[in-house]
């Protein structure tokens, strides 16, 4: 029962979820980019991944199976950043990739030694920035994190370490794009 709920929670908190919060809150027209630039690749990715036996699951949940995950993620922010700079230099959006690639690029840095919370970083980075906006939906989401480092150790995806880093790292990405 307590490793269903942990799923659950896990799942309804998952990266994409909390990021399309937060492009959300930027509009509708920017969580549509992100969506295809950033969560379609890495939607494919875990499939193809998972379904060839690559990847025990869809968190990327082995250091090993994590480099992927970085690349396609981090591509696929800075090409949006790169196609946003060209064609509309003064979107919100813009500013808004800098905390997200900077959260994978020191997750990606640090992978070698610890596997950093992507659950919790992002759902951290979320929260503080919409709170940081004044969105309700920041306010709503920042007990949620402390129940979702909850799930990631009930499923055994992380360490205490590993959701602190997440929480510190996605908290610090978080002030690159309120600040």
């Amino acid at each position: 029962m307590t490793h269903a709920i942990a799923s659950r929670i896990s799942l309804v908190l998952h990266p994409f979820v909390t990021v399309s919060l937060l492009a959300l809150a930027a509009g509708t027209r920017s969580a549509l980019l992100v969506t295809l630039f950033a969560t379609i690749p890495l939607a494919i990715l875990m499939a193809v991944q998972v379904s060839s036996g690559r990847w025990g699951n869809a968190d990327a949940s082995q250091p090993h199976e994590r480099p992927a995950l970085f690349v396609v993620g981090g591509v696929g922010l800075l090409a949006l950043a790169v196609w946003l700079a060209a064609s509309q230099p003064t979107s919100p959006l813009l500013r808004g990739l800098a905390g997200p690639v900077a959260l994978l690029a020191a997750s990606a840095a640090l992978n070698r030694w610890v596997k950093v919370s992507l659950h919790v970083g992002f759902a951290t980075l979320s929260a503080a920035t919409l709170m940081s906006l004044g969105s309700a939906i920041g306010w709503a989401l920042l007990p949620a994190v402390p129940l979702l480092a909850w799930s990631r150790l009930v499923l055994r995806r992380h360490t205490a370490a590993e959701l602190a880093i997440g929480c510190v790292l996605g908290g610090a990405a978080s002030l690159l794009i309120t600040r």
